[in-house]
């Protein structure tokens, strides 16, 4: 039997299963330079895996989720978040508009409508607090705000189901809509006055939190939805008084009118810190997934799936062929993911990373992007035709490892199966052929997603072309 498909689950990595066999030998071509170039294939690999708990991870995102849903099969997830702000550059309403004719502030939180999981008629109740302090650096999705706002003076709340959320067209485009909080009046005032007082508040998002630390969006009421704000505006709302000629009685006069406006004066952006507060307890059905040996990959903040990937078999294995010369050609490997049944279709998440798990934290933390060169993590994209994640690219890892000459390590071959969001861009070549770079990678945290890695149906296939002299 022949060296060449290896069924290797890395990124879902089942419960403890061996891989079934499938040997397949082909001769390519005829003899080459006195020998004969075959290309080696097999899959007598066994992988074995598990799913871990995941209670706490860095939630630091721009992406915010916001709501509360208890999904049969799924579990219950609470969400709300909490951030700093990002001022305009310059405060666009006029100094001779006076205090009293701001009129008001909403919070205006957008949202695609696909970003919706749950029931849309689901009644739902935020509150929106103001930080009285700083938050932590090194905030995460179980950090506690408690002394961090005044939970008996909200700057406002809503009461809301998705089925009436307001939709404007002009602004959003018809598949966004947004969740209007009315803000209290004397916020607003107090903002315009403190620019007023002194406008370098507004030069940097740091300056600007010295004397508005920031937001608290609590989720207060409901169970049957999550919702993805993709976007946190505040805006201002004032009057001015201009004369205007109006035509009474055929007789053409001066009057003077009162005229409504408005201006978004920050938001939460990419450039400060926020972070989403998520609570994620699995339904009873999924814990006793993972307890029967099941690799259960939940999200946000359920499982992860690690794998023990067999460098071991793969070098023996390799190592143990008649040939005179060699080269390896590629390593990848495909994972089944089966739906998991839930009462609100939360389904497989479109991208997994796939990483040691000795440098989990460190690629997160230090905000790494995977490449065709790593020898440590690989992605891979969500295929509906084929129902699977194909993590390619991994021939830098073997090769690595038998360059060392030393037997891999349970440290070489743990690795760590994640859901992420991955955003890839196509460059073309000197040659005319397109590569593929990944701009971003970030843990997925859009909406919640439920998937089972079927390890046990798993494909890890590896190639080397050998020769034989003759």
């Amino acid at each position: 039997m022949n060296l060449s498909k290896i069924t290797l689950s890395l990124l879902a990595a089942a419960s403890l299963c061996a891989l079934p066999a499938c040997n397949d030998e082909n001769n390519i071509g005829s003899s080459v330079t006195k020998g004969e170039v075959v290309i080696e294939v097999d899959s007598l690999f066994t992988v074995s895996g598990h799913s871990e708990r995941v209670l706490t991870f860095d939630s630091r995102s721009q992406i915010h989720l916001l709501g509360r849903l208890e999904a049969d099969g799924y579990g219950t997830l609470d969400c709300s978040y909490a951030g700093r702000l990002m001022p305009a550059a310059a405060l666009t309403i006029p100094d001779s508009i006076p205090l009293e004719d701001i009129t008001g502030m909403k919070l205006n939180m957008i949202f695609a409508k696909k970003g919706l999981v749950g029931d849309s008629v689901a009644p739902q109740q935020l509150a929106v607090y103001q930080l009285t302090k700083q938050l932590p650096a090194d905030i995460n999705n179980t950090t506690n705000l408690e002394g961090y706002y005044n939970p008996n003076s909200p700057l406002g709340s809503k009461t809301f189901s998705a089925s009436s959320l307001g939709l404007n067209s002009a602004l959003l485009g018809s598949s966004n809509g947004v969740v209007a909080v009315d803000l209290d009046k004397q916020f607003a005032k107090d903002v315009v006055a403190a620019y007023r007082t002194d406008p370098s508040l507004f030069s940097r998002p740091d300056r600007f939190a010295e004397k508005f630390a920031g937001i608290y969006v609590k989720s207060t009421f409901g169970r049957g939805l999550v919702i993805n704000m993709a976007q946190t505006l505040f805006t201002t709302y004032y009057q001015y008084h201009r004369k205007v000629t109006v035509v009474k009685d055929g007789v053409s006069q001066v009057v003077d009118s009162i005229f409504n406006d408005s201006t978004t004066l920050f938001t939460i952006s990419p450039e400060v810190l926020s972070a989403n507060l998520l609570k994620l307890t699995p339904a009873q059905s999924v814990q006793n997934s993972v307890a029967g040996g099941e690799c259960i990959l939940q999200g946000p903040g359920g499982y992860n799936v690690v794998v023990n990937f067999p460098a071991d078999q793969i070098i023996n294995r390799y190592y143990s062929e008649d040939f005179n010369l060699s080269v390896i050609n590629s390593l990848s490997f495909e994972v089944p993911a089966k739906a998991v049944s839930n009462n609100y279709g939360i389904d497989c998440p479109p991208y997994l990373l796939m990483v040691k798990t000795s440098e989990l934290n460190d690629f997160f933390n230090n905000n790494r992007l995977p490449s065709d060169e790593d020898t440590d993590v690989f992605y891979a994209a969500y295929d509906s035709l084929t129902g699977s994640y194909t993590f390619g690219g991994m021939r830098p890892y073997i090769l690595e490892l038998m360059k060392s000459g030393k037997a891999p390590t349970a440290d070489d071959m743990s690795f760590t199966i994640v859901p992420v969001n991955i955003t890839v861009e196509q460059v073309q070549m000197s040659d005319g052929k397109m590569k593929n770079y990944v701009t971003a990678c970030d843990l997925y945290l859009e909406k919640p997603v439920l998937c089972n890695l079927d390890v046990a149906h798993a494909k890890v296939r590896f190639t080397y072309s050998r020769q034989l002299m003759k």
